[in-house]
């Protein structure tokens, strides 16, 4: 294989035109593998992809946005407190999955936070002003006002997590949480454990609303209001839940978290208490994030495809703005329960 290709380009830089004449493919052909690889055979998108690795071609996202009107730009918006995005090692995946793959498509990542009334408003007329092609947002809120701003907009738009409230007007990807609750509440009962406590979500999110239902299901008759604390996903709120419950005079002989930092945070309070886990209390968490492996003892919990989703919601957002796509696209992604030894 030659070590050298010369590119007509006079710039001296490679362009699609040498990528197709190198390839042995047509322009067109070369573009749509570039942005997804719709209607492309995997032999020709493996011959493409060799020729751009040859060459060290890149698309000019400066071109692509003279020659359509678009920004090149695809906002990421996280509807949460920004002290707790440096905790949770899930957004720092989305982050870096949605910039390989935008990259790939010669797209550039912002992330932002919407946290308070002032910042929605800017970022409402942020992201509607054209400074963006369309945008990704995570951690949605019921009656959210940014959603129902965007909604209206016609702004191309992808939510992870069951975008309450707006479920048919806008594309969403997620997972069936009340499901996965109520498996990994069953299997705690299947153990034995006969008084089985919550520390739920939020629960004017999707994710805190149905994890909570799922619990509510599977306990049915034997639900109790002082087995029930509440949280907001943090290491911090599931101590305190936990502390909330034991002070309570409370007994139960299994804690499920709705999220694997706050089962960390129930671990700690109910060490302080003498308690063992799983010998007086089985802990469940849910996520299967880094901190179910790093805890002592490691925490049965939830597996949700994390990487699937965000590249998912980015093959939608694709479809969106290149107009295949042209009605709410809604999908559920499977989830596993992983036990470890903390239940």
């Amino acid at each position: 294989m030659p070590a050298h290709h010369p590119v007509s380009s006079p710039s001296g830089r490679p362009t699609i035109e040498d990528v197709a004449r190198l390839a042995g493919v047509s322009r067109g052909t070369v573009s749509r593998a570039i942005n997804g690889g719709r209607h492309v055979r995997p032999a020709v998108m493996a011959e493409v992809q060799r020729a751009i690795d040859i060459l060290g071609y890149s698309v000019n996202p400066a071109a692509r946005s003279l020659a359509s009107g678009r920004t090149g730009s695809v906002a990421f918006v996280l509807s949460e407190r920004q002290e707790h995005l440096f905790e949770d090692p899930n957004f720092g995946l989305f982050v870096r999955v949605f910039s390989r793959e935008l990259r790939r498509r010669g797209r550039h990542l912002l992330v932002t936070a919407a946290e308070g009334k002032d910042e929605e408003l800017f970022l409402g007329d942020y992201l509607t002003g054209g400074h963006v092609d369309g945008a990704l947002l995570t951690l949605p809120h019921a009656r959210e006002p940014l959603l129902e701003r965007l909604r209206a907009s016609g702004l191309p738009v992808v939510v992870l997590g069951e975008p309450l409230g707006h479920q048919e007007a806008l594309s969403w990807v997620a997972i069936d949480d009340e499901g996965a609750a109520e498996e990994i509440v069953r299997y705690l009962a299947a153990k034995g454990r006969s008084s089985i406590a919550t520390i739920t979500g939020p629960l004017n999110t999707s994710s805190g609303r149905r994890r909570y239902e799922g619990y509510r299901r599977v306990v049915g008759r034997r639900y109790r209001k002082d087995l029930v604390a509440h949280g907001d996903w943090s290491s911090h709120s599931g101590r305190a839940a936990t502390e909330q419950l034991l002070a309570r005079g409370t007994t139960f002989d299994a804690l499920f978290c709705a999220s694997d930092r706050m089962a960390v945070g129930a671990i700690a309070a109910l060490r302080e208490a003498g308690l063992g886990v799983p010998d007086d209390v089985a802990v469940a968490g849910f996520d299967d994030s880094v901190a179910a492996t790093m805890v002592e003892p490691a925490l049965t919990t939830v597996r949700i495809p994390f990487e699937e989703s965000a590249m998912e919601a980015v093959r939608i957002l694709e479809g969106l703005l290149d107009k295949t796509i042209t009605e709410p696209r809604r999908v559920l992604l499977p989830s596993k329960l992983v036990v470890r030894d903390s239940a």
